[in-house]
């Protein structure tokens, strides 16, 4: 009993280390994209914080999990931190199809939807999700997938923007839509994905 437990204990600390050096690798990808030391601190606590057995994750439960005294600075982060989110997507993208990298790779597109409690939230409506079973209210997402034999990660995502979001000034006024944020079908935020791997190099084929 006593050797089954130092192996298990043994391959936990091997796989924290090994964990521990890709989110080192990963984060400092993006270390420049971040204006200062503070919110770029919060992101890799954050990305440390998400993979923990939570029964959710939110603000509350991340910060409580990582020790903070309460959710303000998660919550500061996410709301208010200058982050050059399109360059740290890109470098993520291309990081990962490397580490993954294999001739037999493919580029798989999905959607998925989150569930909402108000229309408050950018994008929330009533329409469906398959992650639900139906029609509710929720913000859906089109996702694309690096996929190898190697594993398999997302590397880009965006935001479905509804026709009565997009149509809806005041509430685009409300919650600091951009004016660039239109409404498009998600076979055009797929195409959008695939069109902008293929200008990051990343190869794979269309599954």
């Amino acid at each position: 009993m006593k050797t089954r437990q130092d192996q298990v204990a043994a391959e936990a600390t091997v796989a924290e280390l090994a964990w521990a050096t890709v989110l080192g690798a990963a984060c400092g990808q993006i270390a420049d994209c971040f204006e200062r030391p503070g919110p770029r601190a919060l992101a890799g606590e954050m990305c440390e914080a998400m993979p923990m057995e939570l029964d959710t994750r939110n603000c509350w439960t991340l910060a409580e999990a990582l020790g903070h005294r309460g959710p303000h600075r998660l919550q500061h982060f996410l709301s208010r931190a200058m982050v050059d989110h399109d360059t740290a997507r890109d470098r993520i993208a291309a990081w990962t199809a490397g580490e993954l990298a294999s001739p037999d790779a493919v580029l798989i597109v999905d959607e998925t939807g989150d569930e909402k409690s108000s229309t408050d939230c950018v994008g929330a409506a009533h329409q469906y999700s398959g992650a639900l079973g139906g029609i509710g209210l929720c913000q859906v997402a089109v996702h694309l997938t690096y996929a190898s034999r190697h594993g398999h990660a997302p590397i880009d995502r965006t935001l479905y923007f509804a026709r009565q979001w997009a149509a809806d000034e005041e509430r685009r006024l409300l919650t600091h839509v951009p004016d660039d944020l239109t409404f498009a079908t998600k076979p055009q935020l797929a195409a959008d994905m695939l069109t902008r791997a293929r200008g990051l190099g990343i190869p794979g084929l269309r599954g």
